[in-house]
């Protein structure tokens, strides 16, 4: 799990690095690599593409891991609250002092109720790359969109935590190399070879962008039913098992943990709803569409 971009935001307002230069991820350059769709598509037909975020996979574990926390705040400021107002009703004002910790466990509850925020907001913050108009859109926390030509994102791999690496793209400046916001593709890997899993990625959504639908549909095993409802737990459960290969896989009992974290966090949070003119932008072929994918369609 790997939240950097949300807990902490991706670094911007600065001049691209070195690293960023030597791991670019250019649109006209094809890689001969194996594709992988990291089961993060929503729908995909001739026109346009839509893809998760990078946090939906993860989400629920900051809800869990912070709602654990304000319980354990929570409990111990109504303690304090009972052991002082009890010792002032005794006239003890020297106990006035058991209220120092609460200038601590106060704003930390508030700083945590703002960062359970980033998660109830919206179930997920779709990408969508239109190959006619040659646009990305990204959808933002806040419920605004980024609409950025796709020629001009300058999409690299960068190191965040833990050894792990992000597949991004940069808006930069007039200048080309300021770079003024980030978002993330939904692949983050471990080591080398996360970093050529998250390449193989890229290179699933630079030849839809670039040489069409027809040569990545078929590596698409399934897409994600979310596009007007929020995910159910079975669906959640079944999605799991496929990215991890089996349910008896060892790793799957770290997700069930936060599962009660992101039944949470799916249920208070508003599904997304592209703007009219976005809409507007991305139609649909009439007709029959060879290379239509949605969750309808699942085996």
């Amino acid at each position: 799990m790997e939240f950097t971009g949300q807990i902490p935001p991706y670094s911007i307002n600065r001049p691209l690095s070195e690293s960023e230069y030597n791991y670019q991820l250019k649109q006209k350059d094809k890689l001969e690599t194996e594709l992988y769709h990291q089961l993060s598509v929503i729908e995909i037909n001739s026109n346009w593409l839509e893809i998760v975020d990078k946090y939906f996979f993860d989400k629920g574990a900051i809800t869990f891991s912070i709602g654990i926390l304000l319980c354990g705040m929570l409990t111990l400021t109504i303690m304090i609250l009972f052991v002082g107002v009890e010792q002032i009703y005794k006239n003890n004002y020297e106990a006035l002092i058991v209220f120092l910790p609460l200038l601590i466990t106060l704003p930390s509850i508030t700083y945590f109720c703002k960062q359970i925020k980033k998660e109830i907001n919206y179930t997920h913050y779709p990408i969508r790359f239109n190959r006619k108009t040659r646009m990305v859109h990204v959808f933002h926390h806040d419920g605004t969109v980024l609409s950025v030509k796709w020629d001009k994102v300058f999409f690299t791999q960068i190191p965040v935590t833990y050894g792990m690496w992000d597949t991004v793209g940069h808006i930069l400046d007039e200048d080309g190399v300021t770079v003024r916001e980030t978002f993330g593709l939904p692949t983050c890997g471990l080591g080398r070879e996360g970093r050529e899993v998250g390449k193989g990625y890229w290179e699933f959504i630079r030849r839809y962008m670039e040489e069409g639908p027809a040569g990545v549909v078929d590596v698409i095993s399934g897409c994600l039913p979310i596009k007007d409802k929020k995910e159910t737990l079975a669906f959640s459960f079944e999605r799991i098992a496929a990215a991890l290969g089996s349910y008896l896989n060892p790793f799957i009992l770290i997700f069930y943990i936060f599962y009660p974290g992101r039944m949470i966090a799916m249920h208070f949070s508003k599904i997304p709803q592209w703007p009219a003119d976005i809409e507007a932008q991305c139609q649909r072929v009439e007709g029959h569409d060879p290379f239509f994918r949605d969750a309808s369609m699942n085996p």
